[in-house]
């Protein structure tokens, strides 16, 4: 690809807290893998506790190797953003994975999910800042709607790269990514 070409395209997959994103991602995986697509990432399914948000496991797509990410009681060695607590070996395995699925050429990154502490500048924020400039064809950051506004400016995301889950079905979904993934293979040929 010539250097004006477009490296990659970033797709935010947004919906209300609590409302599926993590879900619909997982469903997008499962019907992308069909298609032989090179997969790199990670989910963050929640968990509750009598009805409330006790933390969340982040999960790597490609092997399924899980560990604890947050929690809503105080966990040492663990730091607090606002009202929860995070575990800092989880960030830094969640960058290690990307790093190899940058090595690894991979066709589709999923990165769920940006948030409040990613656009103060932790979190997430610098893995993100990498993968804007890197040639990974499709990406998908999930975002909670509330903060899609911000998170589109802050890494400059068009409109036309947003996926509502309430609005686009994850089987829509599905060929759009296969095609998108199709149209840089075929431009890297080229």
């Amino acid at each position: 690809m010539g250097s004006g070409d477009q490296k990659h395209t970033i797709y935010l997959v947004t919906g209300a807290i609590q409302g599926g994103k993590t879900s619909f991602l997982s469903e997008l995986v499962g019907l992308l893998k069909k298609h032989e697509l090179k997969f790199g990432g990670f989910l963050a399914p929640g968990s509750f506790d009598s009805g409330e948000r006790s933390g969340f496991t982040l999960k790597n797509i490609e092997n399924g190797m899980e560990l604890p990410l947050v929690a809503d009681r105080e966990i040492g060695g663990w730091f607090r953003f606002r009202r929860f607590w995070f575990n800092p070996a989880a960030f830094k395995q969640g960058r290690e994975w990307i790093h190899q699925c940058l090595e690894q050429e991979t066709d589709v990154v999923v990165i769920d999910e940006v948030g409040p502490m990613e656009l103060e500048g932790s979190g997430w924020s610098d893995i993100l800042d990498l993968l804007k400039i890197e040639s990974v064809p499709v990406q998908l950051w999930s975002v909670r709607e509330s903060q899609l506004g911000e998170v589109m400016k802050r890494w400059g995301i068009p409109a036309g790269q947003v996926i509502h889950i309430d609005k686009m079905h994850v089987e829509q979904a599905a060929v759009l990514m296969k095609d998108m993934v199709n149209k840089f293979r075929e431009l890297k040929q080229h």
